[in-house]
């Protein structure tokens, strides 16, 4: 079904087929069962026959129970097996690879998708294996009792298997649509939610609900468009299915007046043919179905299958003691370059980029720690090119702490360890150094307390520090820091950027803030304007010259 069921799940798939198998032998002999009693000759025959159609029904049902047990056994392990893949697939993917399909893409693949596979997958390949084992013992059956009645059940049963074939192609096509009509829709669902605070503020929850009855509207018509086509396909089934039953009863009846046949054969034989009509309309179906998920299925393999950018490329274990950028070209889109860049980054230093917005400053980080565009010239880490190297390991050793941090929905703790093995008090000292732990040790769960979703219960500021704690818990040499400072309030943005200018480290800080005490604590402020270094220095030096920065900070310090 997909490649990535693992064997131990693949063992217990075929193992669950056996008591599929002896059902799908048993059922339709019910059909003779009843042949047996209606043709009885004596009281005394009748009571033996319902005896063993006693017994029979109960091994029916008993193995019906023990199939149906495994093969939910069987789904739930293939489902976990397979959300536990993705997770895994997810998380080693590259941030970059990530951030080009979107998060409601991979929602869909753990949602729609997996129960797609296992739906119109699995459970249906239960289903078909099981009628078609009814098929070969009805036909079976038919050849002992008349020959020429199983010619004319396999005669319309070849019509019916190939009608609904006719639309198989427009189903494959009309699934596909909604398949891609949920992902926007969840795509929407996701954009709207996150601007729920937005929404209400500025009075615009009508024209948002507006917009998503638009959206559903729509993904309800492409649904309602895949299940008419459905519908039409089981239609054309079913009628042949009629058909062929009014064909074969008149066929006995024919047989029971020329003496060929008894009426317990009658009922026998007109029961075994649902055992191949029924049947060949199911399989039929269920092969439209598989075929309608192809493009599901081919999705998740690809996903399970993508190599990651990281791939075959070397991991940076040891910490970064210097950066070098040497000539380089990146060309970041059609209107937007990095030009000539020719940077040193040295262990210990502490590092401003400054310019104004769109100037170049996060592409640089960009570069050093997320794949992107192809870049020219040489960027050695270590003296190795980073070219060669896995830039997720690149942030390992060095961690690059954004504006806009991410805050789970759990313990302060937890936020911190990132459910890792660090003690209490290791955790409580990088509380210390972010300045936050005089906060947490009055709440009453301490480092426990739980932070609720999207950190409502702490400040801006106060979220920022705990992040802060992230990294000087795992004591870095080197970090990178984006404009971590944006949006917080002049004072805490001053304590934060204070507390890490003294911590012993290398930092390479992109900032918009030109504060003259912290300004004064860095060993270079690197000035950047359309992609390009304009200037660089000391505070005092580039205040000195008299042109760029000295104008920016005129303008922007505090």
């Amino acid at each position: 079904m997909i490649k990535h069921i693992n064997k131990k799940n693949a063992c217990k798939f075929w193992i669950s087929l056996i008591p599929v198998v002896i059902v799908g032998v048993l059922a339709p002999l019910r059909s003779y069962i009843m042949q047996l009693l209606i043709d009885s000759k004596s009281y005394k025959d009748l009571l033996e026959k319902c005896l063993i159609a006693a017994v029979f029904s109960i091994a029916v049902f008993l193995f019906e129970w023990v199939s149906k047990k495994q093969q939910a056994v069987v789904v739930r392990d293939m489902e976990k097996d397979l959300r536990d893949q993705v997770m895994y697939k997810l998380f080693y993917l590259s941030a970059n690879q990530f951030e080009k399909k979107g998060l409601a893409y991979y929602l869909s693949k753990f949602t729609t998708d997996i129960g797609i596979i296992l739906n119109d997958g699995i459970n249906n390949i239960y289903g078909m294996i099981m009628q078609f084992v009814f098929v070969v013992v009805a036909v079976v059956y038919l050849l002992c009792v008349e020959p020429f009645i199983l010619l004319i059940v396999a005669i319309v049963s070849i019509v019916q298997f190939g009608v609904p074939n006719i639309l198989k192609k427009k189903i494959a096509s009309s699934r596909k649509e909604y398949t891609e009509a949920v992902e926007v829709y969840l795509d929407g669902i996701k954009n709207d939610l996150g601007g729920h605070k937005v929404i209400r503020t500025f009075d615009a929850v009508k024209q948002i609900l507006g917009k998503q009855e638009k959206l559903s509207d729509f993904v309800s018509r492409k649904n309602e468009y895949s299940s008419k086509s459905l519908y039409w396909a089981q239609a054309l089934a079913s009628f042949v299915n009629n058909a062929a039953f009014l064909i074969v009863l008149g066929s006995c009846l024919f047989f029971v007046a020329a003496g060929r046949i008894t009426i317990g054969e009658v009922v026998a034989i007109t029961n075994m043919m649902n055992f191949v009509l029924t049947p060949c309309k199911a399989i039929a179906n269920g092969m439209i179905q598989l075929k309608a998920m192809e493009k599901v299925k081919d999705e998740l393999e690809s996903l399970l299958e993508a190599e990651s950018e990281n791939d075959n490329k070397e991991n940076l274990e040891e910490d970064i003691r210097e950066i070098r950028l040497d000539h380089v070209h990146q060309k970041i889109s059609d209107s937007f370059s990095l030009d000539n860049l020719m940077l040193n980054f040295d262990e210990g230093k502490k590092y401003a980029i400054v310019g104004k917005s769109g100037s170049g400053k996060s592409s640089i980080i960009k570069l050093l720690t997320e794949y992107g565009p192809d870049y020219t010239g040489k960027v050695l880490i270590n003296g190795k090119e980073l070219s060669e190297l896995n830039r997720e390991s690149i942030m390992r050793v060095s961690p690059v702490c954004y504006q806009q941090t991410y805050i789970f929905n759990d313990t302060v703790y937890n936020n911190v360890a990132l459910y890792q093995e660090y003690s209490e008090e290791e955790v409580i000292n990088a509380l210390k150094k972010a300045g936050i732990y005089d906060t947490i040790q009055k709440l009453p769960d301490g480092v426990h307390e739980k932070i609720r979703e999207n950190g409502s219960n702490f400040s801006g500021g106060e979220l920022q520090r705990i992040a802060l704690a992230r990294l000087f818990l795992r004591n870095k040499t080197m970090t990178f820091l984006d404009e971590i400072t944006s949006g917080l309030d002049n004072e805490t943005a001053y304590e934060i950027e204070k507390r890490l200018l003294e911590q012993d480290m290398t930092i390479i800080n992109i900032t918009h803030r030109y504060n003259k005490a912290l300004m004064h604590k860095y060993n270079e402020i690197i000035v950047m304007d359309g992609g390009k270094i304009v200037e660089r220095g000391s505070f005092d030096e580039l205040i000195e010259k008299g042109q760029v920065f000295e104008h920016l900070f005129k303008i922007l310090s505090e």
